[in-house]
Order: C-alpha cells, then sequence, then structure tokens
C-alpha cells in the first residue's frame, strides 16, 4: 500500500527566503517532470491496445529522451545548491542517504570527476536530440547514410490516419534509434545491441535514482524549516 504525507507551505515563507527558494521550487519542478516521464514510459512499456502499438517503440525511446534531458537540466540545479551557502549548508543536515546521493551527484557536476561522462550520456541527448530540433541536423543526415547504405536498413513507413494521432512517421523513429544507439551511444554494429544499449541506460538511471532520491528529501527539510 502506497503511502503519503503532506506538508503546507506557506508562499509568504518562501518569498522571505528569496533566492534560495526560487532554487529549491526549480527542484520540485525537476522532479514532478521527471517522475511523470517516467510513468508515462512505464504506460507505453506496458500498452496493449492494438491502435497504439505501433507507436510503442517511438513513444518509448521519447520518453527515455524526455527522462535524459530533465536530468541534465535537473543536474544544474542540483550545481546551485552546491554553490549556494545556505543550501549547501542544509545539505549537511540532512540524512546519511540524502549526503551520500548528493555526494554521487558531485561527481557528474562541473569539476566532478565523471562530468565528461555525463555530458556523452545526457549532454547531447539533451542539446540535440530531445528538445533543440534545428541543431539535429548532421546527426540526422549521418543516420540517413547509414540507413541508406545497408540493406537490411533502407526501407522504413510513414502512415496517415483520420486523427493526428494515427499518423505515424516511422521514418523519424527510425533516425533517432539510429543516432542514440550508434552516434551517440557508440555501441559497434557487432556487439550485443540491447546488452550493451542497457548498459547505458542502467548508468542513467542510477544517476537519476539519486536526483530523485536527494532531491525528494532535500526539498522536505527545506520546507519543514
Amino acid at each position: 500500500m502506497a503511502i503519503t504525507g503532506t506538508r503546507f507551505v506557506d508562499f509568504e515563507t518562501l518569498n522571505l527566503r528569496g533566492q534560495s527558494a526560487v532554487t529549491v521550487v526549480k527542484l520540485m519542478m525537476a522532479y514532478n517532470d521527471l517522475t511523470i516521464t517516467n510513468q508515462a514510459l512505464g504506460d507505453w512499456k506496458n500498452e496493449e491496445r492494438q491502435s497504439r502499438r505501433s507507436r510503442q517503440r517511438g513513444a518509448c525511446m521519447y520518453f527515455i529522451r524526455a527522462q535524459i534531458a530533465h536530468l541534465y537540466e535537473g543536474m544544474k540545479i542540483i550545481e546551485e545548491i552546491r554553490n549556494e551557502n545556505t543550501l549547501s549548508m542544509l545539505v549537511n543536515r540532512c540524512d546519511t542517504q540524502t549526503q551520500q546521493s548528493f555526494r554521487e551527484l558531485d561527481q557528474y557536476l562541473q569539476g566532478g570527476p565523471r562530468r565528461d561522462r555525463f555530458e556523452k550520456l545526457a549532454g547531447r541527448v539533451r542539446n540535440n536530440l530531445t528538445f533543440h530540433y534545428y541543431k539535429s541536423g548532421k546527426l540526422i543526415e549521418r543516420a540517413i547514410a547509414d540507413r541508406g547504405g545497408r540493406t537490411e536498413a533502407q526501407i522504413s513507413t510513414i502512415t496517415r490516419g483520420s486523427t493526428a494521432h494515427l499518423w505515424h512517421f516511422k521514418v523519424a523513429d527510425d533516425v533517432v534509434d539510429t543516432i542514440v544507439v550508434r552516434q551517440i551511444g557508440k555501441i559497434p554494429r557487432d556487439a550485443n545491441l540491447r546488452a550493451e544499449a542497457d548498459v547505458i541506460m542502467d548508468e542513467v538511471q542510477q544517476i537519476a535514482l539519486s536526483f530523485l532520491d536527494f532531491s525528494g528529501e532535500f526539498i522536505w527539510k527545506y520546507c519543514e524549516r
């Protein structure tokens, strides 16, 4: 059985706290967005309606990309917390697990030992594939060339329908898949695609779990003062 607890938050109090409250509300937004996209991904993975089966793979890829993009933006907020005295002091007053999750995230922030890895895992997905379509031209061009040069990957589909939800451009799904797998993930063609992709996603998922674990308790602590 799910258990919840609710705390009332006074906007007048938030207003008096100034910039720290702004940062914490941004963290709330990132938390909400990450959990909503995660839930939507789970719903699409379990989709059984025949009318939606053709969109299942593309929808799952979208929500994975959206989660990665929200995580990338959320880590900028973690950086703000690290660099703001009031909030960084609050981290030190949180429970041991929350502090541990913050230390894990710190490795992926600017100056951290795993920052370059995080940029490779999440930065290009956020910057070139999720939000900024106009920046994806070169990646798309390479993906088209890759598929056009392989007999088994040359044919895709576009579908029209009586409503907008029935229209489906699978060509775009195939291109996104190639970009993520070959150009961003750099998975070799002779490798076990699913196994290699799972390794990458497991690492991203672990960062996301640390983000959620830290953020939830940190926000709760901030709002109890």
